[in-house]
């Protein structure tokens, strides 16, 4: 593959977790990539080596980092401008914040602050970078995923109801930007059950969780990467689609 005819992917939230793993992905699949994080590019260090040690198989991966914290205004601006001239193949709006809040704790600066990272932020910069799309060198265009939640919307959790509102706007752009960005763009997303629980979770929640799904397992990053791969690259035909990969656990 020339480098002109790499696929070149954009993955938000790329410095641990589903949105490395994702990047991993990519870089065995022989994209060149565009990552993000909140915390700016010395964030991303531990991606880069495990890109690095992949060896042969993304020797050849060229890697940009970018700071983006999608609850800024001024910072999707900033990393829009920076790539709306260029060719971009896809986007994976992977980045999130997952807080827990009782009903009574919300308040309008959490409200607006999980939307922006959710919905608002990926809404703006797609629309912005719909030029950079619309140049992929793709013969069925270019692919954008979200990674999503089985519990937004439908079988809402307890204590969750921001991260699970401003998720749940997140699910409904995957139709509204399919029709919006159509017919050189696909538009997906892949709804996740428990795939990496957070640093702290508790062991009988855990067990709870996971006696509940027909599998009787939590996912992997790497299956809920290829999830994510899968959509963005080989499905060329599936626009506006939501993949459940949960083990079952919507059933329940």
């Amino acid at each position: 593959m020339s480098r002109s005819d790499r696929p070149r992917v954009l993955v938000t939230g790329a410095s641990r977790r589903i949105g490395r793993a994702t990047a991993l992905h990519l870089a065995r699949r022989g994209c060149d990539l565009l990552l993000t994080s909140s915390q700016g590019p010395a964030a991303l260090g531990g991606t880069l080596d495990r890109i690095r040690a992949l060896g042969p198989a993304a020797e050849s991966c060229r890697v940009e980092t970018f700071q983006l914290d999608l609850a800024s205004a001024d910072s999707v601006e900033a990393l829009a401008a920076a790539l709306a001239p260029t060719r971009l193949d896809g986007i994976v709006h992977n980045a999130s914040v997952y807080e827990p809040a009782a009903l009574g704790e919300i308040d309008a600066e959490r409200l607006q602050r999980e939307y922006s990272i959710h919905a608002a932020g990926p809404l703006r910069l797609t629309a912005a970078l719909r030029g950079a799309l619309e140049r992929s060198v793709r013969t069925d265009g270019a692919g954008v995923v979200f990674a999503l939640d089985i519990h937004a919307p439908g079988k809402p959790r307890l204590g969750w109801a921001s991260y699970l509102l401003s998720k749940s706007a997140a699910a409904a752009l995957v139709e509204i930007l399919a029709v919006e960005l159509a017919p050189r763009t696909r538009v997906a997303g892949v709804a996740f059950g428990a795939v990496l629980w957070p640093e702290g979770a508790a062991p009988t929640e855990i067990a709870a969780y996971e006696a509940r799904t027909p599998l009787a397992r939590s996912g992997t990053p790497e299956e809920a990467a290829a999830a994510l791969v899968w959509l963005l690259l080989d499905a060329g035909f599936a626009s506006g689609t939501i993949l459940r990969l949960d083990g079952g656990r919507a059933l329940r």
